[in-house]
């Protein structure tokens, strides 16, 4: 069996060892609005666009995944900073809102 590695830290993880799956959707996020300057001509010629476009390409760009083994301490260190940017914590802003 091929050796497994933390995707973060690259140390080894041994056959029965804990390691955690992080699984990582990215899908576009349609609000239901369109612009205020869309007129049906522009619809239009959007939905034309997406006839000839190629659908693999067209799904690449609305929903990718990704998944990545982690060991336990890089497992921790995702779940406290996820996007890995610079703690601003707000006490009234609630964590991972959509909208």
């Amino acid at each position: 069996m091929a050796d497994v590695y933390c995707e973060l830290c690259r140390k080894v993880l041994a056959a029965g060892a804990l390691k955690f799956l992080v699984t990582i959707n990215v899908a576009a996020d349609f609000d239901g609005a369109l612009p205020a300057d869309c007129g049906i001509e522009d619809l239009e010629a959007f939905m034309r666009s997406i006839d000839r476009a190629d659908p693999r390409k067209l799904e690449h760009d609305v929903y990718q995944s990704k998944g990545y083994l982690l060991c336990p301490e890089c497992k921790k260190k995702f779940m406290d900073n996820p996007l890995g940017v610079a703690a601003k914590k707000s006490s009234t802003e609630p964590e991972g809102r959509v909208h």
